[in-house]
């Protein structure tokens, strides 16, 4: 864990360049960015695996909420240095602040855009039922780890995330 840190206002420029090389431009046009445009960062919980002083992976989390009430997260961007890909940085930075904000028991869930294979095997699940997100997204890429049980409490006809 020696090389997790919290971000600093000092890795601004190298964190957008790792967001370049592993997402180009295009990342820009994704939905996830409707709400990263809409609320700051919260910075509790960006992280970077760091070593000899270069960036190899960030993590940074933005709050979002669930029918307009729960409390939540959404994760991303995860970049990784396409370099350093498949070494486990990126696996260590989501885990390491899943457990963080567990502790905090301030959130209900995490929200991702991505990959269930990777995603998975840190406990988060396809979400099965009718859904609005921020703008077009693959069905099968939004996934959710219920951080509280209270979203298994409750049986939503509908979930719209804000």
């Amino acid at each position: 864990m020696s090389n997790i840190r919290q971000t600093s206002k000092n890795d601004t420029d190298k964190i957008f360049n790792l967001l370049h090389r592993s997402f180009g431009p295009g990342r820009f046009a994704r939905s996830v960015y409707r709400l990263r445009e809409k609320t700051n960062r919260e910075t509790e919980f960006s992280y970077i695996y760091e070593l000899n002083k270069d960036i190899l992976s960030s993590i940074s989390y933005h709050q979002t909420f669930l029918n307009n009430d729960i409390k939540g997260l959404l994760l991303g961007p995860l970049a990784v240095d396409p370099k350093h890909r498949g070494k486990g940085f990126g696996v260590e930075l989501v885990k390491y602040t899943i457990s963080l904000i567990k502790k905090t028991m301030d959130y209900d869930f995490i929200l991702v855009v991505g990959d269930y294979q990777y995603y998975e095997k840190f406990g988060f699940k396809k979400i099965d039922t009718t859904f609005n997100f921020y703008g077009p997204v693959s069905v099968e890429k939004v996934l959710i780890l219920d951080l509280q049980n209270r979203l298994q409490k409750n049986d939503f006809k509908k979930m719209e995330f804000n």
